[in-house]
């Protein structure tokens, strides 16, 4: 049997949202076209809550998809999913891809097993969503599914992985970690591919972050039950160019003519016929005596270039410090707001509930949950403030 690995569609990203879309389109039923199942790896939307547009367009996608299985012959709904750390959402709390396996047009297979059948083949899907990064370990330990005999069994996951990141962060995860007897591991989240080793990842289709290492093809991967091959399938998709510039007392006019000069260059590489791509520049380094970063207004080379202007600003050095220790952790702003919670809510005497609910119901806009913890901290008080004068009268009733 072929199956099909898709992830990391992000589907809604506002920045490149077109991108999002035909890319995501592409791969989907180009894998509909060759394989006999589909596994979407998690990030298949962009925010837990995407626009009622976002979810239109991918219920359309895959009932298109839907549509090409069943003209050749395969029954049901061959597409599985889980969630990623973008579109995830706290227990309890319904996420986009769930919303889309109630409707019945996928099944979801976080913490479960699921079975596929196909001309007496079978394939067993288990996996993982994602879950918070410092709860990653203790979640893959605890796991409830397990291989199904008689089934080619596959476990997906996606989490950042010790063995993929370059910033040697020892509180992820690593390979050993996996849960054992599986023939095949496959990986969302890191949308740079890796095609060989124990965890394969066919990297996102779209650009997001704009990082040098979401330089590549994008795509999808096939896999062959039967000779055990993996093999990636690109798609039609912009490229991404990534440059550094580094400058040491420089002035300003020659900082911008070549970072003219760059972006020029870069542009025009592309293939002839392809669309026009995405240029990052990041210029670095120090300024000329007496010139500062207000001197050094960057030129505008149209909607496709991004200019990163970190010359010569101990200011602008620390927050580049921060983003750059934010986007190794792998962590958004939701995910960092929620682990701050999470810390906060150790080992205090006052439960609010599960910290992950209770992040789910802070961000609701009407107020009404603080309202309510409002009202029962307020009770709580009153409460024990109370406790002395019960005591006090139920001790006068019982000496009358």
């Amino acid at each position: 049997m072929k199956l099909a690995f898709v992830t990391d569609m992000h589907f809604g990203y506002r920045r490149f949202e077109q991108d999002a879309y035909r890319q995501g389109r592409e791969a989907i039923l180009s894998a509909a076209r060759e394989a006999d199942l589909i596994i979407l790896g998690g990030d298949n939307f962009d925010t837990p809550l995407p626009r009622m547009e976002t979810l239109a367009d991918v219920t359309g996608i895959l009932r298109e998809a839907q549509g090409i299985f069943h003209s050749r012959g395969i029954a049901g709904t061959p597409i599985y999913a889980i969630h990623g750390n973008h579109d995830r959402r706290a227990k309890g709390f319904v996420h986009p891809t769930e919303l889309l396996a109630h409707a019945g047009i996928l099944a979801t297979f976080h913490n479960r097993t699921l079975l596929h059948e196909h001309k007496g083949e079978k394939i067993a899907i288990s996996g993982m969503g994602s879950v918070p990064e410092d709860l990653a370990r203790t979640a893959l330990s605890q796991i409830a599914c397990k291989p199904a005999q008689g089934a080619f069994n596959v476990f997906v996951v996606h989490q950042s992985f010790q063995e993929f990141d370059v910033s040697g962060n020892g509180n992820l995860i690593t390979f050993d970690d996996l849960p054992e007897g599986f023939d095949l591991y496959l990986c969302g989240h890191v949308h740079q591919p890796c095609l060989t080793g124990k965890v394969l990842n066919p990297g996102s289709t779209v650009v997001t972050q704009m990082r040098k290492d979401e330089i590549g093809q994008r795509g999808w991967l096939l896999y062959d039950t039967a000779a055990r091959k993996a093999e990636f399938r690109p798609i039609p998709s912009r490229q991404l160019f990534h440059s550094v510039l580094a400058f040491d007392g420089a002035k300003p006019d020659e900082i911008r003519k070549k970072v003219e000069a760059e972006a020029s260059r870069l542009l025009s590489s592309a293939p002839a016929g392809a669309p026009e791509p995405l240029v990052k520049i990041v210029v670095k380094g120090t300024l000329a005596e007496g010139f500062g970063t207000a001197d050094l207004p960057m030129p505008h080379m149209g909607e496709n270039v991004f200019i990163d202007n970190s010359m010569n600003s101990e200011n602008l050095k620390e927050r580049i410090a921060q983003i750059k220790l934010s986007r190794e952790k792998k962590l958004s702003a939701r995910q960092q707001g929620m682990e701050i919670l999470r810390k906060k809510l150790e080992g205090t005497g006052f439960s609010l509930g599960e910290p992950e609910e209770v992040f789910e119901k802070l961000l609701e806009r009407n107020g009404k949950f603080l309202a309510e913890v409002k009202e029962k901290i307020q009770l709580s008080a009153t409460t024990v403030s109370r406790e002395p004068e019960v005591r006090k009268i139920e001790k006068g009733t019982a000496q009358g």
